[in-house]
């Protein structure tokens, strides 16, 4: 089976091309591995100097998932044999990341930014489950699509990671607390959440692909305006698809903006215990501090400040401080600890490293940014390679 499935879309009387990408791993929700990463970068490069192909469509095989994040059973795997190879215990500090690792996060993230700075329209088809690697996806498109079935999330302090493809530029183009909120506490949002907060460009129905697709086939011309305009009338006509979808982020970016000038992660937790303690009887709200509560310590300090550091950072330099993250989360264990609670043996019981948030060494969370200090960052390349 192939991992994703390609295709050009001819465009009626033009010779010219949609070229589209289908993530094909339906039974896993169409979570990337590497091999996808490479082929799906592959692809565009090849589409990029193709003056054919005026324009890119990425959507997720099935209904159920555009993607639900990146293949971390084998990222879990790789820090499992790294430890038993260099005889370390679980608690104890790998000599360095396992190479899997450092090349999955490496392409992901050129991946990202490729699509970012794309010169050709990307539009996205986000429907049903978007999360983690999947949201980089989404977020990084000129054209990112929700629908009524769209679920988003960055749930990695679940697992001891932290909100990366691109989250520390993206989470801080939201409303003010907005961004932070979401990354602390992995909340789920839905397709009109995401278009207030700046992540989803149009929201259509689930059944619109079809028609969004033949709009582009018979255009007489394409361009980023004529793709625009297309979208925004189906929108229009989609209206009554969301009838039924209550939006949870816009009533309440008053209360959030308290979290945005807090300058510790404690007064952070201290101000959203407040806003919940008031919504009681809001299981949302609930589900998404009990989840901030049972994470992982160190994603919660490191993620209170990745978002402090990147606030004014450019795309390309978020997303070399995310590799010196990324990188570090797979040196102590938690990374590992977290998903083999969560996804392997699930029994929902992560032993973290440290039992509080105020437990965890202020030293530990600045290692997490200094991962380069003594060496090339491998994503120093971006702009000269995507431009941007």
């Amino acid at each position: 089976m192939l991992l994703i499935e390609t295709k050009l879309l001819a465009r009626e009387k033009t010779g010219e091309f949609i070229g589209v990408i289908t993530l094909n791993k339906e039974q896993s929700l169409n979570a990337l591995n590497l091999e996808m990463v490479e082929l799906m970068s592959a692809c565009l490069d090849q589409w990029r100097n193709d003056d054919s192909v005026v324009a890119v469509l990425i959507d997720g095989a099935g209904d159920k998932a555009f993607c639900a994040g990146g293949d971390v059973v084998s990222m879990y795997q790789s820090m499992k044999h790294i430890r038993t190879e260099q005889q370390l215990a679980g608690n104890v500090k790998l000599k360095h990341p396992p190479q899997f690792l450092s090349e999955f996060f490496s392409q992901e993230y050129s991946l990202d930014y490729c699509i970012n700075t794309y010169p050709k329209p990307i539009i996205t088809w986000g429907s049903g489950i978007v999360m983690g690697g999947g949201l980089g996806l989404f977020a990084a498109s000129k054209f990112a699509i929700a629908t009524e079935t769209s679920r988003f999330a960055m749930p990695e302090i679940s697992i001891g990671l932290f909100p990366d493809v691109g989250g520390s530029y993206f989470l801080n183009k939201m409303p003010a607390g907005v961004g932070l909120f979401l990354a602390l506490t992995g909340a789920s949002f839905n397709g009109i959440d995401a278009s207030d907060v700046n992540l989803a460009s149009h929201k259509l129905s689930s059944e619109s692909k079809q028609a969004l697709q033949a709009q582009l086939i018979h255009m007489d011309a394409l361009s980023e305006q004529s793709i625009d305009e297309a979208l925004s009338a189906l929108q229009s006509a989609d209206k009554p698809a969301f009838s039924s979808v209550e939006a949870k982020l816009k009533p309440n970016f008053k209360k959030l903006s308290a979290l945005s000038d807090t300058q510790t992660l404690s007064a952070a937790v201290s101000r959203l215990t407040a806003i919940v303690s008031q919504k009681q009887d809001d299981r949302w709200w609930l589900k998404a501090l009990k989840t901030l509560n049972n994470g992982s310590p160190i994603t919660a300090n490191v993620v209170f400040e990745q978002l402090k550091r990147s606030k004014d950072f450019t795309l390309a330099d978020c997303f070399r401080q995310e590799l010196s993250i990324a990188l570090t989360c797979s040196l102590y264990g938690e990374f590992e600890e977290g998903v083999r609670a969560l996804l392997i043996d699930k029994d929902f019981a992560p032993k973290w490293l440290y039992q509080s948030r105020d437990d965890v060494p202020s030293s530990l969370v600045a290692a997490h940014f200094t991962y380069f200090a003594d060496a090339a960052n491998p994503l120093h390349h971006l702009e000269q390679t995507y431009g941007g």
